[in-house]
């Protein structure tokens, strides 16, 4: 465990930090001392939740002195309140606690779809459990529910370890209390509580959450589409058939009630209700739309003149609200009796009117328009003679959201994702400060992203794909050629992202519909098994499914997988390594601009800039054409963010679209990208031979399944199953290398960047055999010291010059005898060499990273997962240079026989090209 001081804090990280995971650290401390908001940028596989969890609880602990636990003071100290937008993001970030050595008192909150133990109710979804779970629990029904008060007594430590939604629902089926109460009696006296966005983000939810919020910390992970969200949170919308179907659930509660023949439900209660449902139906009815297309829209405020002519206001509000609660308990008992499980209707109703007559809610009723647009009539509506109708009330200042929780007394608000630019205008669209902010640049090195501007094809046709040039029939075969060239550069998955779902399905179409021999989409198909992406997301598994089938297969050459920028492929999927090798954008996504909520917001946006201008004198409110522009732009980021994952990744960016040329489009891009984009203009041809020489060269530079155990971590995805287990022996950190040892399996080396033991106790060195043959051989353990690693791993490493020449671990050699084993050549010359000697020459002349370049050449030749034909130009490269042309000659030593011309052929053209 290293451990890091900054800003007066030691901060306990359980790997050698990167430089940009120190910065990163120090702007969450900067945040969290001087208690204010911070945005933080960080791409994918630069670990930044576990540099946000060690900062934060750092941080923590030093402000609490001695002890970093409440000690069951009762939210004595401000909580911490993570939140991320899905459970399986949550779960992630629990793992990533799992691995610091800070041990907060936690819970992870859910929905009772997710904690519901109890057979008779959990087979039911959405409001109908909801009130199953209520009913059950109120009659002291629910045996999971009663057993919680004597597992609290028993287990006050429950929480004191980190543990995730599946540990608590098998902590409710193996010991019996109910997790969903079991997670809303712990979450009132923790350290840090992990919540999905909507616990935050929804005034409803909000208020149900007992937390200390003065001086709290917020922290948003995933935080680059926090502002639509807080603005789709604070809106409803109200189609014409829900409408009808509440109606009509009102009528069933009527002839319900009259059955009873008690007290318990009021029938005329009921009637009342479906009345009043009629009356909206028919106001909703008779609002004049004079433009099917444009809709009725009048300010925010109007909603509540419309609910008044219904004699609807905050005073009657509650009682109309209780009525309907009642209906919906009344419906569910009865679905209960006959076995039926759909939910009720009538609860959307309750959260429309618990949004517009919330506290203070009229009060940012100026942010909101009420909209009313006729839709497609569906075949019920057309025999009643009636239009299909939608009441909408649109918010569109997230900052509503966000005032509502800063009023609270928060110490710091933090926004983190991948993604987050451009800042400005999501801070403005906030409307909350952010002193600090944080742009941090990759892990990765600079050869191992290629960026570029693709202007035209190999035709010449110009790449555009803005609205009047998208249906051309000339960019449309210009822009299947591109990526029919690029299935061909680009090996294993190939990623290809378009604007609108409506021109990605224009697009294949017209590349399946051709008069030639052979269609773009059957020259793509020959290249790349094609995946699309489907508008239906409950098909999209199946097709992540597909895809990873066709880029694991190796029987063929890869796959291309066509998506929809804002879509769920663009949205936080991991596609590290083959499964994302190139991204390709073909154009700029922007919203289409005659959808109403697009159009109003614009104008909303438009009216308040002027405002703003005329009240501050200033010119730098966020404008609606500069929302329009940056949500494009932001959700081009997030798309391009699918590939390059972690350290050792390598890939391709290519913007299929002149317009990327521009400075404004190209100062959008996330900053860790902005740097290495080149512009080719017209020179198609460049483009291809660039490409292709970077796969070349990356292919031989990056040995296949190399990791840092750091990467391992950060990278759920990238290495499966490894029983890692910190400081006990079963893994060390090698200067350069990582040994992990594996439940049931041969233990294994991965590369590490100069990763040194951290713990001054002995360490255990476990040896390697050969994974790919299974060959099992007895270890032999060599006891080494940390404050010797440096010199022990010069004794016990040596390099052989067989046909699969590498790094090798042989037997450790005494000092006295100087260089390691010898190891004979080909043809039978049987001249002797150090090769610890070499080493060491090689590490005294090499910077790290090259040094571990090389390393991993070594073990990749070594594991035959490289040719030595293919690194050869390679590791010539590496160690030309000043004051190193002894290396070139003394690694000939151990080069093969026959492959010995070509070395040192390579070497003179190396020269020439020098000279």
């Amino acid at each position: 465990m290293a451990v890091y001081s900054i800003r007066g804090i030691n901060v306990e990280f359980p790997f050698e930090a990167y430089p940009c995971q120190i910065i990163y650290m120090d702007k969450v401390i900067e945040s969290l001392q001087n208690k204010c908001n911070a945005l933080l940028e960080s791409p994918t596989g630069t670990g930044k939740t576990l540099c946000l969890l060690c900062a934060t609880l750092a941080w923590r602990k030093k402000s609490l002195g001695k002890d970093h636990r409440n000690n069951g003071q009762g939210g004595a100290f401000p909580t911490i309140v993570y939140a991320s937008r899905t459970h399986s993001q949550l779960r992630q970030v629990i793992n990533e606690l799992r691995r610091c050595s800070y041990r907060p008192k936690m819970v992870v909150l859910g929905s009772r779809e997710q904690l519901c133990v109890n057979e008779e109710v959990s087979s039911l979804r959405g409001k109908a459990l909801t009130n199953a779970c209520h009913y059950l629990c109120q009659k002291h029904q629910c045996n999971h529910f009663n057993r919680l008060p004597e597992y609290l007594k028993n287990n006050p430590d429950i929480g004191d370890e980190p543990v995730d939604i599946e540990d608590l629902v098998n902590i409710g089926k193996d010991s019996g209390p109910c997790p969903y109460y079991l997670t809303r009696e712990v979450h009132k006296d923790v350290d840090i509580l992990f919540a999905p966005y909507n616990y935050l983000i929804s005034n409803a939810y909000r208020k149900y959450l007992k937390v200390n919020w003065n001086s709290s910390i917020l922290i948003f992970d995933e935080a680059h589409n926090l502002e639509s969200l807080c603005a789709d949170s604070a809106s409803f919308d109200l189609p014409s058939a829900l409408l009808s179907a509440c109606i009509s659930e009102a009528q069933e509660c009527v002839r319900l009630a009259s059955a009873r023949n008690d007290e318990s439900a009021n029938p005329e209660n009921f009637a009342l209700l479906k009345g009043l449902l009629l009356k909206l139906q028919e106001l909703i009815s008779q609002v004049p739309i004079p433009e099917k297309n444009e809709g009725f829209t009048k300010p925010g405020p109007y909603i509540y003149e419309m609910l008044k002519s219904l004699n609807i206001t905050h005073e009657t509000a509650p009682q109309l609200i209780g009525t309907i609660e009642e209906a919906a308990v009344l419906l569910d008992e009865e679905k209960q009796r006959t076995a039926t499980s759909a939910g009720s209707k009538l609860g959307i109703i309750v959260d429309m009117l618990k949004l517009i007559f919330r506290e203070n809610g009229s009060n940012h009723a100026d942010a909101y328009r009420v909209h009313v647009q006729e839709l497609e009539q569906n075949s019920t509506d057309v025999i009643k003679g009636k239009a299909s109708r939608t009441l909408s009330w649109w918010c569109f200042n997230p900052g509503v959201t966000m005032q509502d929780i800063a009023k609270k007394g928060v110490g710091s608000i933090i926004l983190t994702s991948g993604t987050l630019s451009p800042m400005d205008s999501l801070a403005q669209e906030l409307e909350l400060e952010f002193p600090v902010r944080l742009e941090n640049p990759h892990v990765i090195s600079s050869n191992q992203l290629w960026a570029g501007v693709v202007s035209t094809g190999p035709l010449g046709c110009v790449l555009n794909s803005c609205y009047s040039n998208r249906d051309v029939p000339e960019y449309k075969q210009e822009l299947g050629n591109v990526i029919v060239d690029f299935s061909q550069v680009v090996p294993d998955g190939l990623l290809v992202f378009f604007p609108s779902y409506n021109l990605m399905d224009r697009c294949i179409a017209f590349w399946k519909d051709g008069s030639h021999r052979m269609t773009i989409w059957e020259r793509i198909c020959e290249l790349k098994k094609p995946v699309i992406e489907p508008k239906d997301s409950s098909l999209f598994p199946a097709a992540m499914q597909d895809f990873s089938e066709k880029v694991q297969d190796r029987s063929i050459s890869g796959a291309v997988f066509f998506a929809v920028c804002r879509g769920k492929v663009s949205e936080g999927l991991d596609f590290a390594d083959s499964a994302g090798r190139a991204v390709v954008i073909t154009g700029l996504p922007y919203a289409r601009v005659t959808d109403p909520k697009v159009k109003l917001k614009r104008e909303f946006l438009g009216e308040q800039s002027g405002l703003a201008n005329v009240k501050f004198r200033r010119s730098t409110s966020l404008s609606g054409s500069m929302w329009y522009s940056q949500e494009a732009a932001r959700a081009v980021n997030q798309a391009i963010g699918r590939v390059i994952r972690h350290r050792h990744d390598y890939g391709a960016i290519i913007f299929c679209d002149e317009r990327f040329e521009q400075r404004s489009q190209q100062s959008k891009i996330s900053v860790w990208i902005r740097p290495h984009v080149k512009c080719y203009s017209s020179r198609y041809g460049e483009v291809i031979s660039d490409l292709a020489r970077f796969f070349q060269t990356e292919r031989s530079n990056i040995p296949a399944r190399i990791v840092t155990e750091q990467e391992h971590n950060i990278g759920n995805s990238y290495v499966k199953d490894v029983g890692l287990v910190r400081n006990d022996g079963n893994f060390v950190k090698w200067k350069g290398l990582t040994i992990l040892k594996r439940k049931g399996k041969m233990p294994r080396i991965v590369k590490g960047d100069v990763m040194q033991a951290c713990s001054a106790r002995k360490i255990r060195l476990v040896d390697l055999s050969d994974e790919e043959t299974q060959v099992e051989k007895r270890c032999e353990v060599v006891d080494l010291d940390c404050d010797n690693c440096e010199k022990e791993i010069c004794e016990t490493e040596t390099f052989t010059s067989s046909d699969t020449m590498g790094l090798i671990k042989k037997r450790k050699v005494p000092e006295s005898q100087g260089s390691a084993s010898l190891s004979k050549e080909e043809g039978g010359d049987n001249k002797q060499a150090s090769a610890s000697a070499f080493f060491s020459q090689v590490k005294e002349k090499l910077n790290g990273e090259e040094c571990n370049k090389f390393v991993g050449y070594m073990h990749g030749l070594k594991k035959k997962e490289l040719k030595f034909a293919n690194v050869m130009q390679s590791i010539v490269q590496l160690l030309s240079g000043t004051e190193r042309d002894h290396l070139l000659m003394g690694f000939k030593d151990f080069v093969p026989v026959k492959h010995r011309p070509a070395y040192e052929q390579c070497i003179k053209m190396r020269k020439r090209e020098a000279f």
